[in-house]
């Protein structure tokens, strides 16, 4: 039957990245190095009045020498009162510096501007990235120093959400988990040796091999998913000189938190904005996933047939039962690597929601526009 050519496809995707979490279990406790690596901890934030000053204050709380690290928050064309909250915060923490961008030019993505502006007032060989909703434990950069072995270039971590006050139990877990999935597949197919998606609010990087790899300058109009794109130039250039240069680092003792979205409406705008950059994604990475989303339209275009003909639903049901199957086989130990057993009751109302979420995000994402920051864009910059 040919039904079952994306359930083998995604059988052997499931099979990958499971590969990937068992070499990623056995070795999430880092290289216990970095011992003196010094950082730039570089922050783009654009109308954050709200958060800025958290974030900062975790990070000028950290338990390694104040003289190993600076923070560099670009403010970029806010609005509200970020401007003046980053000039008291620059009175307080001594090595903060603060670059403000009043336009960005014309056909370029505004979020690599900005951090790019970042990088370059770099003074240290690391640079760390997280963003302004974000708060990051004392014992960041510490761990993140402990990955950086030899002939490692760039360092992902994995970032997880608070419960914010207010919100329901249920919609914060059902985003908990399907953001925590997005952490457990970065971290399965970089240990896997194929880096597909990352996350720039906890992410490490040498300075030298940003320049070795052109930077942004691939992908200087794309939208979306700059992390991802460096992430995997640098695995790249890496892989030319026969490195080993991304690694994962899963000690929760490195794990940064942030806010979920706030409303399902701004969790579909989400969606869309990480649904388009997969059409910038290198060869491997792009047949990868295309095995998994080809088994999601399979199990959506089934779903159609049953209409027409119902002796099709047990074929339904039994590919709802390898979806869920394979989301087990990855979720299951990858809520006790990153320490987050209580989502795992989140998973199979989660599983449910997640294929129509995701085949309508990848639509909309690729063909149409998201919101960011307020303003409807598309995944190229005008």
């Amino acid at each position: 039957m040919i039904i079952l050519i994306p359930v083998i496809g995604f059988a052997a995707a499931i099979l990958f990245l499971r590969f990937g979490i068992y070499r990623l279990d056995g070795n999430r406790g880092g290289n216990r190095g970095g011992d003196g690596l010094e950082f730039s901890v570089v922050v783009a934030a654009r109308d954050e009045e709200r958060n800025i000053a958290a974030c900062l204050e975790s990070i000028f709380a950290q338990g390694i020498d104040k003289s190993r690290y600076e923070a560099i928050v670009v403010d970029d064309r806010s609005s509200d009162a970020t401007p003046r909250i980053l000039r008291e915060a620059s009175e307080r923490y001594e090595n903060l510096r603060v670059i403000t961008v009043s336009e960005t030019p014309p056909g370029l993505s505004p979020k690599k501007h900005a951090v790019t502006l970042g990088i370059a007032a770099a003074s240290r060989p690391i640079v760390a990235f997280t963003d302004a909703d974000c708060r990051v434990p004392p014992t960041w950069l510490e761990r993140v120093g402990a990955c950086f072995g030899d002939g490692t270039d760039l360092v992902q971590g994995v970032t997880s959400y608070s419960c914010p006050s207010g919100m329901s139990r249920l919609f914060w877990g059902l985003q908990a988990i399907d953001f925590l999935s997005h952490g457990v597949i970065a971290g399965a197919a970089i240990s896997a040796g194929l880096p597909i998606n990352s996350n720039a609010n906890n992410m490490a990087f040498r300075r030298r091999a940003f320049a070795e790899a052109g930077g942004y300058e691939d992908s200087r109009g794309v939208v979306p998913g700059d992390d991802d794109q460096l992430m995997q130039r640098i695995w790249r250039h890496g892989r030319r000189r026969g490195a080993d240069s991304v690694k994962f680092m899963a000690d929760p003792l490195g794990a940064v938190e942030t806010s979920p979205t706030e409303t399902p409406r701004a969790l579909f705008e989400q969606r869309k904005r990480w649904g388009a950059v997969t059409v910038h994604y290198g060869l491997r990475q792009v047949v990868l996933l295309s095995a998994v989303f080809a088994f999601y339209v399979s199990i959506a275009l089934t779903a159609v047939a049953c209409a027409a003909a119902p002796r099709l639903l047990p074929i339904f049901a039994s590919l709802i039962l390898v979806k869920l199957a394979g989301e087990l086989a990855l979720l299951i130990p990858g809520t006790r690597i990153f320490g987050k057993k209580n989502l795992r009751k989140y998973i199979l109302p989660a599983s449910m929601l997640h294929l129509p979420i995701v085949l309508a995000a990848v639509f909309f994402g690729v063909f149409g526009k998201f919101t960011w920051k307020g303003k409807k864009t598309g995944r190229n910059a005008a």
